[in-house]
């Protein structure tokens, strides 16, 4: 192995998110782990006998760049082929199965929007990137949003973009917060620009309404319902957190973001069930109340309408 796989610290990333486990910090040295911002980068340059993939959700965002190797990757329910110079960007929540490239040679970037910005709450990262790049990082059934192929004389600014925020992290010397910070940022801003030369017809509609800065209003709905899905919140509690009626907020939200505030608690709940169906034993009627859903009926018809079966047949689809 060239380099050697980031050790996993004790070190964890603490969420705002109700329920959520920690994040841990990946890095190649442990000084100062306490002041690294919450991002990981995985180099993997190869098999290994311990290293083998499985589905798996996060709770953070992931940007999965093949450097070498090809092989199948589950993406949702999405089977994607995929080669070297191959990009996924991957939601929280979303489940991906990555184990057909398991001897790839693979940069892995996890980031939660605190890695940006030490303010920010997920709900930031859809109000300041550009909507391509949102479209691809949100759950969706169409994998050609889910899937770029970046062209051969581009890759070598990848994979300096990466090695660099590796390097960051891994030595933290002076400034590296800053540093690496900057630097997911610029594989952002590529991520954006790439997307938007190779599908610009996702951004004829709706560009300007996302590029620029979210309202005030929207970016504290979201902030509201990131820290709060897992209690039994309404539309009514959220218009009477940022002091609007439920039918202007309504009309607001779905303007602004393409959704109602309703799918946004839901899909953040639906998102955590999944994880916590994959990544813990607790029964189904546990997870609907952990996730606000204290019917744990309606949970389940909820659950199995937005993802095609019931929470015990999913959770032994996946971990099978």
């Amino acid at each position: 192995m060239k380099d050697p796989i980031m050790l996993e610290t004790d070190t964890a990333m603490p969420s705002a998110n109700c329920g959520s486990p920690p994040l841990r910090i990946l890095s190649s040295s442990t000084p100062s782990l306490d002041r690294a911002p919450k991002m990981t980068v995985f180099h993997s340059t190869g098999c290994l006998d311990n290293q083998s993939s499985r589905p798996h959700a996060h709770s953070f965002f992931e940007l999965f760049f093949i450097e070498e190797g090809e092989g199948w990757h589950l993406v949702g329910d999405q089977k994607v082929w995929a080669k070297s110079g191959d990009l996924f960007l991957i939601a929280p929540g979303e489940v991906h199965d990555p184990s057909g490239l398991d001897c790839a040679t693979k940069w892995i970037v996890g980031f939660e929007a605190e890695a940006l910005n030490p303010a920010y709450t997920d709900a930031n990262i859809f109000l300041m990137l550009p909507n391509p790049v949102m479209e691809s990082f949100l759950p969706v059934n169409n994998p050609n949003i889910k899937h770029f192929s970046i062209p051969e004389k581009e890759r070598s600014r990848w994979l300096a973009l990466f090695e660099q925020l590796k390097n960051e992290l891994g030595n933290q010397e002076l400034s590296f917060i800053e540093a690496a910070r900057a630097l997911l940022m610029l594989l952002l801003i590529e991520t954006s620009r790439f997307t938007e030369l190779r599908s610009p017809q996702l951004t004829k509609s709706s560009t300007q309404r996302v590029t620029r800065r979210g309202s005030p209003v929207v970016e504290k709905v979201l902030c509201f319902i990131a820290t709060n899905f897992c209690n039994s919140i309404s539309l009514q509690e959220v218009a009477k957190e940022v002091n609007l009626s439920p039918a202007y907020l309504t009309d607001l939200i779905r303007r602004e973001t393409g959704k109602t505030v309703g799918s946004w608690i839901v899909e953040r709940r639906m998102a955590e069930a999944r994880r916590l169906l994959l990544e813990t034993d607790h029964s189904v009627n546990q997870i609907a109340e952990s996730v606000g859903y204290f019917d744990p009926s309606y949970f389940i018809r909820l659950f199995r309408r937005l993802n095609g079966t019931t929470p015990k047949a999913w959770r032994l689809l996946y971990r099978n």
